[in-house]
């Protein structure tokens, strides 16, 4: 949206030049923003643009903008008034800031690029506001990366909607087959920044269901066959499942020990719904989890390292304890 941008700018620049002296008519505005711009804005864009700071509701600038009919000048009636001023707080700002960095990572699906044009208004406002108090720096977070796959989403979703089979080939990590596959498309689940689609598969006679991690789709395409029912009860289906594994695993009652500075941690952040505090003291949290067994689980354990013991069910430990064994192997 090249324009809105422009727009933006143009109103950054108007703002500047009206909170100083003396104050421009119209022709030298427009030869401030020009020159600022590096390209030349005419009478009419000046014009529209004063009466937008002024009235367009979804800006909310409500500038309090005055034409002096003696000197044919432009100026605030309110000498403290900027665009930068927003009516929220430092938090306010620093969460808008949190949300539009969270919506850049998607921005490439259309139901995202419908709101564009919202998003940049907030974007360049919040970002006004920051740099008007001084706080363009003081907090930094992780520049979003580029999701491979994410523009699977949308066609996926199409799927899903008209009950309509997918066919994609698909190369798992470490292997050089590729494979051809017919699925029935019943969800979508993130996790970690990774997109997944789950179906049946009906490639083979033994339809199951399957988990097929969308940066490894390739040749995406919607076929005209058609499907009837889903196979799985989509409300509930992660209801116990940490990650996107379910394979053909039961839930299970697992029960941890942290220590109390992890525990802290556990308790602000929950692993999942299902955790429940059995015993929390100086030394130990306690916490139960109805959950399937998978790989997600039991990687998420080994990367609290020694803050966390095992307790049930007991194969769980096991396998855990010989993954310990063969880490302190790689050291010796």
């Amino acid at each position: 949206m090249p324009q809105n941008r422009d727009a933006y700018t143009r109103y950054k620049l108007i703002d500047m030049r009206l909170r100083k002296r003396p104050y421009p008519r119209l022709e030298e505005l427009m030869e401030f923003v020009s020159a600022n711009l590096d390209r030349q804005v005419s009478k009419r864009t000046m014009q529209l643009d004063l009466q937008e700071m002024r009235y367009n509701q979804s800006l909310n600038f409500n500038a309090p903008i005055a034409f002096s009919k003696k000197e044919h000048t432009y100026r605030y009636t309110d000498e403290h008034y900027t665009i930068h001023n927003l009516p929220v707080s430092a938090d306010e700002l620093h969460g808008l800031d949190f949300a539009i960095s969270i919506l850049d990572q998607f921005k490439h699906l259309p139901a995202i690029k419908e709101f564009e044009e919202a998003i940049h208004k907030i974007a360049s406002t919040v970002k006004l506001n920051k740099e008007a108090r001084g706080e363009s720096d003081h907090i930094q977070l992780d520049k979003p990366f580029i999701i491979k796959g994410i523009e699977f989403v949308e066609p996926i979703l199409k799927a899903i909607s008209e009950r309509k089979v997918l066919k994609f080939s698909y190369q798992r990590h470490g292997s050089d087959t590729v494979s051809q596959n017919l699925l029935e498309p019943y969800l979508i689940r993130e996790s970690k920044n990774f997109w997944y689609v789950i179906g049946n598969g009906i490639s083979k006679q033994d339809h199951k269901i399957l988990t097929f991690a969308l940066d490894r789709i390739q040749d995406l395409q919607l076929t005209n066959q058609t499907f009837s029912d889903d196979k799985i009860d989509r409300k509930n289906f992660y209801k116990n499942v940490l990650g996107v594994t379910v394979g053909g695993g039961e839930p299970e009652k697992v029960v941890l020990s942290f220590l109390p500075q992890q525990g802290n941690y556990i308790k602000t952040i929950p692993l999942h719904l299902s955790q429940t505090i059995l015993k929390d003291n100086k030394t130990e949290l306690r916490i139960s989890l109805d959950l399937v067994i998978n790989t997600e689980l039991k990687m998420q354990l080994l990367s609290y390292g020694d803050k966390v013991k095992v307790l049930k069910p007991q194969k769980l430990a096991d396998e855990l304890k010989e993954s310990a064994k063969r880490i302190v192997e790689l050291y010796q």
